[in-house]
């Protein structure tokens, strides 16, 4: 009996909390990074809109970016985003690779059909999102993860690279923004630390430093999928 009055008021108290608990808004927004090194002879590429994979962890929503959860799971609030977020992270690489000295172009509009989908510059960048997100449960946490493909201007694939990144988990070396919210630190720092892994990636630094004359046909392709 008492057992039972106690997992009742518990749950009393957690409906109180989350009946205060609102929505939080975030800005998104990409700081220069100093630790991305130029990379010499690069070559332009376009930079295009990556699939949301995300799941039930988006509900399909390109402006909610995380939540706040109580000890049972059961989600209090929303973390929206003021802005799309694959927007952002398309503008993010577009600002990284300018960095990294390779010269880039935004596509956040659209996302890369292999084949379909005229290409400019000699190589594309696309791929997959599956997790980018921030949120409380225990703690407060941020996960930005997914995989990122390079093709070359005719649609073949030369590189696809797994990335993730969590913060605190992957904190070392940088420091979260001053005077914001937890969950817009670490998500910023999150984006932030994928965006720098995806443009300092040597396979594609390999590809996109190489000559012209480098551009990997059948044996690139094979190479790339071995990475998955």
């Amino acid at each position: 009996m008492r057992r039972t009055s106690l997992t009742l008021a518990l749950a009393l108290i957690a409906g109180m909390l989350g009946a205060c608990v609102t929505d939080e808004t975030i800005r998104l927004q990409s700081r220069p990074d100093p630790r991305i090194e130029r990379l010499a002879r690069a070559q332009p590429v376009t930079v295009f809109r990556f699939a949301d994979r995300r799941g039930d962890e988006g509900d399909g929503d390109p402006y909610r970016v995380g939540g706040m959860y109580d000890g049972y799971g059961s989600r209090l609030a929303r973390v929206l985003s003021a802005t799309p977020w694959p927007d952002t992270l398309v503008e993010s690489l577009v600002a990284a690779f300018a960095e990294r000295g390779i010269q880039a172009t935004a596509a956040p509009d659209r996302e890369f059909v292999p084949g379909t989908t005229v290409v400019s510059s000699p190589f594309a960048v696309a791929g997959e999102i599956h997790n980018f997100s921030t949120e409380t449960r225990w703690t407060l946490q941020a996960h930005v993860s997914g995989i990122v493909r390079l093709y070359d201007s005719a649609g073949n694939l030369v590189v696809a690279r797994s990335l993730s990144v969590r913060i605190p988990r992957d904190l070392a070396g940088t420091s979260p923004e001053k005077g914001v919210s937890g969950y817009q630190a670490f998500l910023n720092l999150a984006m932030q630390q994928f965006v720098r892994a995806v443009v300092m990636d040597p396979e594609l630094s390999a590809r996109l430093g190489g000559p012209r004359s480098a551009v990997p046909g059948g044996a690139g392709r094979q190479a790339s999928r071995a990475t998955l």
